[in-house]
């Protein structure tokens, strides 16, 4: 019963406007669409932001991020917001540095560690993801990270630092392996921003997309 009101929540509030479409059993709380997005099944995406044209795969984990516009995101993406100490306290068990209880008790009644790692303190987020970017299935990124804008992430990587505009990257730790333009092209794209244009603009320049060459060329 709880499914199939969250089901017919999500359709009335979201699923008849912008274009987006949100598959079954997803939840969106504090959330802002900006449209034609589509959500995969059993997605959680929380006090989050998502672009125009993005979509998420299946059974994704999403809290306090940002997602620019026109991503493609694979199945089972995991935003990691908090962290455990690895060195200095004895033990890495938050019974010892948190006040939270994340076991149901603690020895502690002040906080000693900074388990959340956050991009933007103030705004209380912990992950960016630029526009234009990839992620393939079952990656996960650390808090404190930002993806930078036409990036591409291997699937299954684990990202735990900054992702260069642009770059190709991938492995566990997530390292470059390559980049997608030369450096002159990747310049034009981060000063055109083709992902801030109009829908119209957009759509009556798509034949322009396959050839970056012929892209930068003819704008």
């Amino acid at each position: 019963m709880k499914r199939l009101i969250k089901n017919c929540i999500n359709y009335f509030k979201y699923s008849r406007y912008k274009e987006i479409k949100i598959d079954k059993n997803v939840s969106l709380k504090g959330s802002y669409l900006e449209g034609k997005n589509k959500i995969g099944d059993n997605t959680i995406f929380i006090r989050s932001h998502l672009g125009r044209g993005t979509y998420l795969g299946k059974g994704c984990t999403f809290s306090d991020t940002v997602v620019g516009r026109y991503c493609s995101i694979g199945n089972r993406l995991k935003i990691v917001s908090s962290t455990h100490p690895s060195s200095t306290f004895v033990s890495s068990h938050p019974a010892f540095f948190s006040k939270l209880k994340q076991a149901g008790f603690t020895y502690t009644n002040e906080q000693k560690f900074d388990e959340y790692k956050y991009l933007d303190k103030q705004e209380m987020k912990v992950v960016e993801i630029g526009n234009d970017v990839w992620i393939g299935d079952d990656v996960m990124i650390l808090g404190g990270v930002k993806i930078y804008d036409g990036a591409i992430i291997g699937s299954k990587a684990l990202v735990t630092k900054d992702v260069a505009p642009f770059s190709i990257v991938g492995g566990v730790p997530a390292k470059p392996i390559g980049k997608r333009f030369t450096d002159d092209e990747i310049k034009f794209l981060l000063d055109f921003k083709w992902w801030e244009k109009d829908e119209n603009w957009i759509s009556s320049n798509a034949y322009l997309f396959s050839d970056i060459e012929k892209f930068i060329k003819l704008n």
